[in-house]
């Protein structure tokens, strides 16, 4: 059995890291077959690094590093940009967001410009999205190009008006959690606002709710809403008293179980545990 490298001891794992910071700093034109450790190439699929375990250094599960990195090159593999990457640069992105455009896009970027680039940037131009809100929109969740316009987002967003009712508040919602695009209307964000209608919180509070903490809709009720909930009730509250302060601070179904748990425990070991302490104790 090889014997383990002392604690502290630098391996070759860090020198490759080293390398990628510099020529990120120094902008070298890097490319997978350009980084090689003696024989072997260290960008490539499936590769094992020298005194480490094998790694894939490519798609979602590879390091931060090695996917910006390799990002730097157009999703064609080429230094020629995709039709989609240079639209894009014209419109207003930089290339160190076009880098994190492509580290974040799953498969190569290269998605139609006139039926899904084009669409998109204008509708969420319409929308009230600012320049600068679209940019980081795109930026966070480029698989926003991946979404039906017409089939899914659109009747999303009509959905998400009839609940606000105010297109200011949906714009700045999609600008904050653009993966709202993406949730399914009928098994994700329907289901959400009717459970928290069976909890008893008034239509405004749930209209609040949604416009301040956008993030919510995503989470799945049964295992993640639920427990929370049941905790509420196990530590004494009553229905009323949990949907009136789920209503004022829907804050509170954000924190995660754990947390949740821990905080109600320490307030009920120091007596303070009470409706209307709840929401500030949560912040």
């Amino acid at each position: 059995m090889r014997p383990r490298p002392p604690r502290g001891a630098l391996r070759p794992s860090h020198f490759f890291a080293a390398a990628i910071a510099v020529a990120a700093a120094l902008s070298l034109p890097l490319s997978s077959s350009s980084l090689r450790w003696g024989s072997q190439t260290w960008l490539s699929a499936g590769l094992r690094l020298p005194g480490t375990s094998t790694t894939r250094l490519t798609g979602p599960s590879a390091p931060r590093s090695c996917r910006l990195l390799l990002a730097r090159q157009s999703s064609t593999g080429t230094d020629t940009p995709t039709q989609a990457e240079s639209y894009l640069l014209s419109w207003g992105l930089s290339e160190q967001q076009l880098v994190k455009v492509r580290a974040r896009y799953r498969g190569n970027f290269d998605p139609n410009v006139e039926d899904k680039v084009k669409p998109l940037l204008n509708w969420l131009a319409d929308l009230g999205l600012t320049h600068l809100q679209i940019q980081k929109a795109v930026v966070d969740f480029p698989a926003l190009f991946q979404q039906r316009l017409e089939q899914n987002v659109k009747p999303s967003v009509r959905w998400l008006l009839e609940m606000v009712l105010d297109k200011s508040k949906v714009a700045k919602m999609i600008a904050r959690e653009p993966r709202l695009c993406s949730r399914n209307l009928e098994r994700t964000m329907k289901p959400f606002v009717g459970w928290l209608a069976e909890l008893g919180i008034e239509k405004s509070q749930i209209a609040k709710a949604i416009a301040n903490q956008p993030h919510l809709c995503s989470r799945n009720i049964e295992t993640n809403l639920k427990p929370k909930v049941r905790l509420l009730s196990e530590r004494g509250f009553t229905q009323a008293e949990i949907a009136r302060r789920l209503g004022i601070n829907p804050v509170i179904l954000g924190l995660s179980l754990k947390r949740l748990t821990h905080r109600t425990s320490v307030l009920e070991a120091q007596g303070l545990l009470a409706a209307s302490s709840l929401g500030t104790a949560m912040k």
